[in-house]
């Protein structure tokens, strides 16, 4: 039986909402809308347009988030 060692591993603190942030959400959003227009599968379609109210609520945070910094 060997020993191993066991490192601790550090999680990065999460990075708090930006400009560029809401940017990529908002991107990530459209792009699932499209997705979803274009899907042929009807469980395609709804998995996209899930994924599209995810990315919608993340981009509505990181817009408040933005507003009340005053960006």
């Amino acid at each position: 039986m060997q020993n191993k060692k066991v490192q601790a591993v550090t999680q990065k603190p999460l990075l708090k909402p930006t400009s560029r942030n809401s940017d990529f959400y908002l991107n990530r959003l459209n792009t699932c809308l499209e997705e979803a227009k274009e899907a042929s599968l009807p469980r395609v379609r709804e998995r996209s347009l899930r994924a599209a109210a995810a990315w919608k609520e993340m981009y509505e945070k990181a817009q408040l988030f933005e507003r009340r910094l005053g960006r």
